[in-house]
């Protein structure tokens, strides 16, 4: 178990449970979901995923139809005492500020952030559409982080031509640094008698 200390009270989070695969086990957060008031949960800095005003509407009527079904991914911030959004930034906004309800239900991850940085990314690109602007933000602040190419491309889906693309559209060349370039083509003039 576990034992969140915040402004709004105490709260426990169940031991997650594990099933095993052929890939080794694999934790399942949705099981120790918890339920916090409103006020301890807030955004992530980071989501590059954008959502249309009819897509959050669709969503809204969906939580009414069919029920609030997919629990808040969270990390536990302990120098803000507060829960962040790892996914769910979306659900949040509607259940916060369009619905005004006074607790959500969330589980919570144990991630660093980069690790939470490419889980909002994983979660993302499974369903949405990204910015390109804000994705090359999210790469570039990965790298500040000390990620490498391969390592960004591996949590985030990506192809590594994918990344550098991205690095490019951030306009810093301080994300460029340290990269191994193949040797340019040397030009020679060719005799066209040979």
């Amino acid at each position: 178990m576990r034992t969140f200390e915040t402004d709004y009270g105490t709260f426990t989070m169940p031991d997650i449970p594990k099933i095993k695969t052929k890939n080794g086990e694999i934790f399942l957060p949705a099981m120790a979901a918890i339920r916090v008031p409103v006020g301890v949960v807030q955004a992530n800095n980071y989501n590059p995923n954008s959502v249309p005003r009819n897509n959050m509407e669709l969503l809204q009527q969906s939580i009414l139809d069919n029920g609030f079904t997919f629990p808040i991914v969270t990390v536990w911030d302990e120098d803000i005492r507060k829960f962040v959004v790892v996914d769910g930034f979306h659900r949040y906004t509607i259940l916060k500020d369009w619905l005004q309800a006074e607790e959500l239900v969330i589980v919570v991850l144990e991630h660093d952030l980069s690790e939470r940085m490419a889980a909002t990314v994983q979660f993302n690109r499974a369903r949405g559409v990204h910015q390109v602007e804000l994705m090359g933000d999210l790469v570039q602040s990965l790298v500040n982080q000390g990620m490498e190419d391969e390592e960004i491309a591996k949590h985030l889906g990506m192809e590594l031509e994918e990344v550098y693309r991205l690095k490019q559209v951030t306009g810093i060349a301080e994300l460029f640094k340290n990269q191994v370039y193949s040797k340019s083509w040397e030009m020679r003039e060719v005799d066209e008698n040979d």
